[in-house]
């Protein structure tokens, strides 16, 4: 890694730091303290000329090791290859709850909610996996079910009116930052459930979800806390892939007469396969259930990106959280490497360990919310690089990125490719001012409405997601100008 030509707000050149300057130059004497930083350096300096890259110039120069896909991944498909090699061809238990039916009157959109409990394989060292728990691993450190232990995983599902006149699609949804799986509940679920005739079923994203907040508060304060919050979130994720399995199976969740008519009628078409659904944390988390499942093909991340550790700073929703960073990591700088440091845990636990195979096998849309205060556009584009996902354009209006080349790196989608099969980002743009380029969020009066949740509250961006989940085809949902997406309260 090199940064070379750097220049100041004024257009100045800045020139290299002393010390980096008489690391990258002449070899320097046995007894001078940066020798041994420059032995470490030789190599990288040798690469960097290989290709072209001389020390004139250079402002500072690193390498670093990456990590494997397999280590960023081995822990959450160890634990789904064992937990479906038990489970083999038969639907994970389950016990229905609680069924309420409503009237037209009562709900126009959402006829029948359902609840109840899944039996999940429980892979955290504490019976019952509470918050705090951490993956129980044996002597190599591969994490093993814990002996008998066993994950009860709650579930909501909500079935809407029109499954009564044609079998629905079923789905699955992913909740927001710190959450539950009564989000599932929310008007613009509700909204897409009766549109498009989809059966939408959620459970708590543990170690993500509102039950862990205090955990997560602990952990930004003592990183030796901080592996409870991925490693629970993977097992959440297995919940999540069951609770889908459950969804999908000839004796699962449709064999029970909550799942029918009152003559016995299936409400959701298991033939059409199991979709995904999520938006903010569940966009973020999503990408990671998605590449696990071998029953999804085909997800939505709503206002989505990946990286928490670039994410927090550049996030409205850190405000609540500022303070205990601030007391327990006062240095700006130092905070920086902590949540860094932070990131190479949890990357286990969101999109960012599997990106670079997430459309290997799968087919994503991202819906994107321009200037969005909680989601930064900057870890979207990211993504959207990384998996390959193209841009359907126009994407923004002339003049409104502040960037030279925006979208840099992302292919177009132009008018001759539609519809478009494969993995894409839509940009939905409600006149929120542009974000800041600085690794602060979009805060104070000067940065207007935050537009996080009016994408999913569009009926044409619900349009086209249900276009992608039922069919694979991206369409052009907003003709021959960007997407626009007005504000909601």
């Amino acid at each position: 890694m090199a940064l070379r030509r750097l220049r100041d707000g004024a257009g100045r050149t800045i020139p290299a730091a002393a010390p980096f300057a008489a690391v990258a130059g002449k070899r320097l004497p046995a007894h001078d303290p940066l020798r041994a930083r420059q032995d470490r350096l030789r190599p990288a300096l040798t690469a960097l000329r290989r290709a072209g890259v001389g020390t004139q110039g250079l402002n500072l120069a690193w390498d670093f090791t990456v990590a494997s896909t397999r280590g960023l991944t081995g822990d959450l498909f160890t634990i789904r290859d064992d937990a479906f090699r038990r489970l083999g061809n038969r639907s994970p238990d389950f016990t229905v709850t609680g069924v309420r039916d409503f009237t037209a009157d009562q709900d126009p959109r959402i006829a029948r909610e359902v609840t109840g409990q899944l039996t999940v394989p429980g892979y955290l060292d504490r019976p019952g996996g509470p918050p705090g728990s951490v993956l129980h691993r044996d002597r190599d450190g591969t994490p093993r079910r814990l002996p008998l232990a066993t994950q009860l995983a709650t579930f909501r599902c909500e079935i809407p009116r029109a499954a009564f006149r044609n079998p629905s699609r079923p789905s699955l949804h992913g909740h927001g930052l710190l959450g539950s799986r009564n989000e599932v509940g929310a008007g613009n679920v509700k909204d897409m459930a009766a549109e498009h005739d989809f059966t939408f079923c959620a459970t708590d994203w543990i170690g993500m979800a509102k039950d862990d907040v205090p955990v997560v508060l602990a952990a930004l304060a003592d990183p030796n806390l901080f592996p409870a919050v991925p490693e629970r979130s993977e097992q959440g994720m297995l919940n999540a892939l069951f609770l889908g399995r459950a969804l999908i199976h000839a004796k699962g969740l449709t064999s029970d007469p909550a799942f029918r008519t009152a003559g016995g009628r299936p409400l959701v078409d298991i033939r059409h396969g199991l979709a995904y659904d999520g938006n903010s944390q569940g966009g973020i988390l999503g990408g990671a259930l998605v590449a696990a499942s071998s029953d999804i093909r085909r997800g939505v991340l709503g206002v989505t990106g990946m990286n928490y550790g670039l994410l927090l700073d550049r996030s409205a929703d850190l405000a609540p959280f500022q303070r205990v960073l601030d007391v327990a990591y006062p240095d700006e700088l130092r905070r920086q490497l902590v949540l860094q440091l932070f990131q190479m845990v949890w990357d286990r636990g969101e999109t960012n360990a599997y990106a670079n195979h997430l459309t290997d096998h799968h087919q994503v849309l991202m819906h994107i919310a321009y200037g969005d205060h909680q989601v930064a556009n900057a870890a979207a584009d990211v993504e959207a690089r990384t998996i390959g996902a193209r841009l359907l354009s126009p994407a923004l209006t002339a003049g409104r990125s502040p960037d030279t080349v925006p979208y840099w790196g992302i292919r177009r989608i132009g008018p001759g490719h539609l519809p478009y099969r494969g993995s894409a980002m839509t940009v939905w743009d409600s006149g929120t001012p542009t974000p800041p380029v600085s690794n602060t969020p979009p805060a104070g009066p000067a940065y207007g409405h935050d537009p996080h949740e009016d994408p999913r509250n569009s009926p044409a961006a619900r349009q086209q997601k249900a276009t992608f989940l039922t069919t694979g085809r991206v369409i052009n949902v907003c003709g021959t100008t960007p997407c626009t997406a007005s504000p909601t309260s």
